[in-house]
């Protein structure tokens, strides 16, 4: 391998992320379609310009005269810097992070802070425990918090949030705002979780395929940008491609790290993501607006079926559990064609790839689905504020300002720092990442999974004890239901 393919390479790795950063989410809106999901339309990036970029909507003489905001946020690995940074130190997102903030901070005359405190898997009990003492105690000590997005819904009907459709100032019409995460949230005229631009990790936890690029050419895969473009990247397209590639490279007579594969796929997180990649939802709205179960109709059955399959029948691919330290070796080190993995992949483990890869999205069930669609893996921060946070005039008006900032600048900082390196990156990629980011599909049952007994992990169960759906939904079904309808109602008991 050449140096210059390795330069390019590191190129890449460092830039996918940041190039894709820099899209808003103005195209993750609502839009229906006959499909069984919420079929957002694939989005393109909008280049804004001063003549038709949308204000923030903020009056311009409005001040707070050195209020305090402050933010309660995780301090581990991706979430340390994520809404507040201390210094400038000549990284490209940690010091559009630290501008955003002084920007807000001068033109609206606050005081914007942080507090840092474990809160991913295994610290969010106590995290959130900080959240209710502080509600229960009367205390005002954070105005905002940006949560784990699985746990942190789980608190939902507990009252300890303020309802965010009446906050001033807020307005989940503009395009800094993921509309139809917005959509999906709402029930009975109450919303308490809100994404967007605000939280750059929303898209870098988005699930895509990785393809080595030299083992396309080796194995004469046709050209994978093309078949995405012609809407045939789908379900049978990549099983039969994956299939043909399973090489017992050092001959000990069986199948291992060390091997050759077509596909590594984890039987963790990944197994999730076909539930928004095939475009079928755990919940839906009846015609009287009620959520109902979806998890069990026709489509999802066949689904669920085409997943087992693949996980289990196809000799072509690679599957340990995600925490095992293999989990992604053979592609790491050239052996393997694709992986399906969330965006930081590429800044995590492709930093130092030896090989070129590209990405593309993750497929669609089949043709007849019109849009490609993916996950964000539940990791990424959603944004709540806490019942007794204070003046929400300020809070609506601060917020609403970072939010439009991290569009207006800092996003686009994202976006013009990648095209100056635009002649080393791989152009096809970039408008694939376009169609990754366009394509990220909520749903009321994904994003309130933990209050529903852990549905949307039916999958992981399902390949790991290698059962049929049918019979584990059986088996489960009541406890979904019960789950369900008891936050349902805690919802209605909550109406304004």
């Amino acid at each position: 391998m050449t140096t210059r393919i390795k330069t390019t390479s590191a190129l890449l790795a460092a830039l996918l992320l940041i190039s894709l950063l820099a899209l808003s989410f103005a195209g993750c809106g609502s839009k229906k379609s006959d499909a069984p999901g919420q079929d957002t339309g694939t989005a393109a990036a909008e280049t804004t310009t001063e003549e038709t970029a949308p204000s923030d909507g903020l009056p311009p003489d409005l001040r707070f005269d050195g209020e305090k905001y402050i933010i309660y946020s995780r301090e581990e690995h991706l979430w340390m810097n994520e809404m507040v940074t201390d210094d400038m130190n000549g990284e490209i997102v940690n010091d559009a992070v630290y501008n955003r903030q002084k920007v807000v901070e001068d033109r609206l005359g606050v005081d914007i802070g942080v507090v840092r405190a474990p809160g991913s898997w295994g610290s969010h009990i106590q995290f959130h425990d900080k959240v209710r003492a502080n509600v229960q105690a009367g205390d005002n000590e954070f105005q905002l918090v940006a949560g784990y997005a699985y746990y942190v819904t789980s608190m939902a009907i507990e009252g300890v949030f303020t309802n965010l459709l009446h906050v001033p100032y807020l307005n989940f019409d503009r395009p800094w705002w993921n509309s139809n995460l917005r959509d999906e949230l709402t029930l009975y005229d109450q919303l308490y979780y809100a994404g967007g631009d605000l939280s750059y990790t929303m898209i870098g936890q988005m699930f895509a395929t990785f393809f080595n690029k030299d083992m396309a050419e080796k194995f004469s895969v046709p050209d994978l940008y093309d078949t995405v473009r012609e809407g045939k990247w789908t379900y049978d397209t990549i099983y039969t491609l994956v299939a043909s590639i399973s090489n017992d490279i050092d001959g000990d007579g069986k199948m291992t790290v060390n091997d050759e594969y077509g596909l590594v796929i984890p039987d963790g997180n990944q197994c999730d993501l076909f539930w928004p990649a095939f475009n079928q939802p755990l919940t839906a709205r009846d015609e009287s607006g009620e959520i109902v179960l979806r998890m069990n109709d026709e489509r999802a059955v066949m689904i669920a079926d085409a997943v087992l399959q693949l996980f289990t029948k196809n000799e072509g691919v690679y599957t340990v559990n995600e925490g095992d330290p293999d989990a992604h070796t053979p592609f790491i080190h050239g052996r393997a064609l694709l992986d399906i993995n969330v965006l930081n992949f590429a800044i995590d483990r492709l930093r130092d790839s030896s090989f070129e890869y590209g990405i593309i999205p993750v497929p669609k069930y089949d043709e007849n689905q019109q849009n490609y669609h993916t996950l964000s893996q539940d990791a990424y921060s959603l944004f709540c504020i806490p019942k007794n946070a204070g003046d929400l005039e300020m809070i609506g008006a601060v917020t609403e300002a970072m939010a439009a900032e991290s569009y207006f600048s800092v996003t686009p900082a994202f976006f013009e720092t990648a095209m100056k390196y635009k002649y080393s990156t791989d152009e096809n990629s970039i408008e694939m990442l376009d169609i990754v980011r366009g394509g990220a599909l909520f749903n009321f049952g994904f994003v309130n999974s933990v209050s529903c007994e852990n549905m949307i992990h039916i999958f992981r169960y399902m390949v790991m004890e290698k059962k049929p759906f049918t019979s584990l939904y059986a088996k489960n079904e009541s406890r979904y239901q019960a789950a369900l309808t008891k936050l349902v109602e805690g919802y209605k008991a909550m109406k304004p």
